[in-house]
């Protein structure tokens, strides 16, 4: 009987070690992702002087996330190859811990008014700044990162400073063809932040996909490992 027992776990343990895999793998890649968005400095000064904040969040959210992830799939493998009842069941426990954490991150990344909505309100901040400019030091060191980190003029449209009586500034030309850029930075802004939000929304969802088939495999092989306990004590046979 021990060995029709294992034999028919085997398929629930092999569907928890695969899955724990593929969350480790994602874990990595999720984790080298948002360190690559926080590494990047220009996202710091677009944060201090922009409203996306929840970018910082889901960013912060996502690296707890991971970290976790390549414990709990370490441990998700550990209890199924051993069959522990309390750990499997704080497996299960934590996994549903982090689905709901990665469904927040996904929202805070995803929520955030998006396309023609998001670019007005990246404007009205852009011409904020492009008002305070000529007499507010930061706001124009800014402007001028800013402008040549995304190659924008203007915040809705390059002759933003010409409706304002300034001259448009040096860093509104391309380095390369040394002509002013003609996308706007609202727009240019939109496109940074969509690019990679979409990178981390995508992990995410793609993690929160495989952690119910591993919460599944677990819950199923708990189950089936709890029933053949309970039957050797009732019966008394292997």
């Amino acid at each position: 009987m021990g060995a029709t027992h294992h034999e028919n776990l085997l398929p629930l343990k092999m569907g928890v070690y695969a899955t724990n895999f593929m969350l480790w793998s994602l874990g990595v890649t999720l984790m080298a992702v948002c360190i690559w968005i926080r590494s990047d400095s220009a996202l710091w000064a677009y944060g201090d002087n922009m409203d996306i904040y929840r970018y910082y969040q889901a960013t912060y959210i996502c690296l707890a996330i991971s970290a976790v992830i390549l414990v709990l799939s370490f441990l998700g493998c550990l209890g199924a190859a051993h069959e522990f009842k309390y750990l499997m069941l704080f497996y299960c426990v934590m996994s549903g811990i982090l689905i709901i954490l990665e469904i927040a991150a996904a929202v805070l990344v995803w929520r955030i008014p998006g396309g023609d909505a998001l670019q007005y309100h990246l404007g009205d901040e852009f011409k904020w700044h492009m008002e305070q400019r000529l007499y507010n030091t930061k706001s124009r060191q800014f402007l001028d990162l800013i402008q040549l980190k995304l190659e924008c003029c203007g915040a809705q449209t390059m002759l933003d400073y010409r409706k304002m009586f300034q001259d448009i500034p040096a860093s509104c030309n391309s380095p390369r063809t040394n002509n002013i850029n003609i996308r706007s930075c609202a727009e240019m802004l939109r496109r940074y932040l969509e690019k990679r939000g979409g990178a981390v929304g995508g992990i995410v969802c793609s993690l929160i996909l495989v952690e119910f088939g591993s919460l599944l495999f677990s819950f199923l092989l708990l189950r089936q490992s709890e029933e053949y306990k309970n039957d050797i004590k009732q019966y008394g046979y292997r």
